[in-house]
C-alpha cells in the first residue's frame, strides 16, 4: 500500500514534532542527571527525526 502525499506530510509533521517533544524531555531529565534516561531520549529523538526523513526522501 503507497501512501498519499498528504498522508506522508501528516507522518511527517508528527514525526518531526515528536522528535522536538522527546528532545525537550531530554532536556527536563538531564537537569536532574539521570543520564541514561536522556540517552534513551536522545535515541528516541534521533529515530523519529531519522524516519521523518525516510519517509520524506521515498525510503
Amino acid at each position: 500500500m503507497k501512501l498519499t502525499n498528504d498522508e506522508c506530510e501528516a507522518i511527517i509533521t508528527l514525526r518531526i514534532q515528536k522528535a522536538i517533544d522527546t528532545l525537550k524531555e531530554a532536556e527536563g531529565i538531564a537537569s536532574l542527571h539521570y543520564w541514561n534516561a536522556v540517552a534513551n531520549r536522545l535515541y528516541y529523538a534521533c529515530y523519529y527525526i531519522t524516519s521523518a526523513l525516510l519517509i520524506k526522501f521515498g525510503f
